[in-house]
């Protein structure tokens, strides 16, 4: 339960910091939206990212894995159809926020030792 909760907090505090680089481009209304962002990116994350990485395996092999953004930034796309209280301008700035997340949830995650 700790590590779920761990999860959706670096979560979280990714998307946050993410919605304040990109600005107007990806925005929340509040707190709550966030949260029910981070859950719903969790759940799609577990449920069709792979399927979407298993469809996408040779563009995966010929990128040398920089497809794996495009998969994310369409997850990013389904959580803002869904989540009230989200928006994300376009699919491109999709891609660009889940640069970002990877990047600063690998921060996050190395700075509150969850992953070592």
């Amino acid at each position: 339960m700790n590590r779920l909760l761990g999860s959706l907090f670096v979560t979280g505090l990714a998307l946050w910091l993410t919605s304040l680089i990109l600005g107007p481009n990806m925005e929340f209304t509040g707190f709550w939206p966030i949260v029910w962002t981070s859950l719903v990116i969790g759940l799609l994350n577990f449920l069709l990212a792979p399927l979407l990485n298993l469809i996408t395996c040779p563009v995966y092999l010929l990128t040398l894995g920089l497809s794996r953004f495009l998969v994310s930034g369409l997850v990013l796309v389904i959580a803002n159809e869904w989540v009230g209280g989200f928006h994300i301008a376009s699919y491109w700035w999709a891609v660009l926020a889940a640069v970002i997340l990877s990047v600063l949830t690998g921060m996050l995650d190395h700075a509150t030792g969850r992953k070592k």
